[in-house]
C-alpha cells in the first residue's frame, strides 16, 4: 500500500499530532516540554542551512494524519564534515511504512544534497536520545548510528533500511558503516 505523503515542517496545526510518535521513543517527553521545543523551531526566521539548529518535520497522509516525524539538524561531524544530522526518525504507520520512511528519506536525500552535505546520519534511538541530542560529545560520536553517503544509490540506503527491521515506532538502531 503507497500513498502520496506530504512532508511539512512541524505548525500549530500538527504539534500535538506528531507528539505521540515523540512520546513512543521519548518516554520521559512530557507535552509541554514538546510544544515548546516545537514553538522554538517553528519560530526561526534562519534558514535552516545557516546554522546548527534543529529543525522538525512530519509525513501527513491525505487526510493529514501524522504519519511520520523526522527531527534534524545541519552540523559539522569532526570525520565526515558536514553531515545531515537525524536524531529522530520515526515512523506512526503500520498500514505503510515503507510509504512513509521513503517520503521522509526522499525529503532527508534533498535537504542533504541542498545543504551541501557529505551524507545522513541516523542517530540510533533510545530513551535518553531526546536529552542527549544536543550534548556536543554525542553530536561528534561516530559510533551511535547509521551513516548514509550523499552519493548512496537507492539500493543501498534500502538494503541499510531492511536490513535494520524497522517495527512500528522503531527506528534505525545500532547501525554503523
Amino acid at each position: 500500500m503507497y500513498e502520496s505523503y506530504a512532508i511539512e515542517c512541524i505548525s500549530p496545526r500538527t504539534v500535538d499530532r506528531a507528539y505521540p510518535l515523540a512520546k513512543a521513543v521519548a518516554p520521559s517527553l512530557q507535552q509541554l516540554e514538546w510544544r515548546q521545543f516545537c514553538q522554538a523551531c517553528g519560530l526561526s526566521n534562519i534558514p535552516c542551512d545557516a546554522d546548527e539548529r534543529e529543525r522538525i518535520v512530519v509525513a501527513l497522509n491525505a487526510k493529514a494524519y501524522v504519519k511520520g516525524l523526522c527531527i534534524y539538524a545541519v552540523r559539522h561531524d569532526p570525520t565526515e564534515g558536514r553531515v545531515l544530522d537525524v536524531p529522530f526518525f520515526v515512523i506512526g504507520s503500520a498500514a505503510d511504512r515503507m510509504g512513509v520512511g521513503a517520503a521522509l528519506m526522499n525529503f532527508l536525500r534533498s535537504k542533504c544534497s541542498r545543504s551541501a552535505c557529505l551524507g545522513i546520519r541516523f542517530w540510533a534511538m533510545n530513551a535518553e536520545t531526546w536529552t542527549s541530542r544536543l550534548r556536543g560529545e554525542n553530536i561528534a560520536c561516530r559510533d551511535h548510528g547509521l551513516f548514509i553517503p550523499a552519493l548512496a544509490s537507492e539500493t543501498e540506503i534500502e538494503k541499510a533500511l531492511c536490513a535494520s527491521a524497522i517495527e512500528g515506532a522503531e527506528t534505525i538502531d545500532r547501525f554503523s558503516r
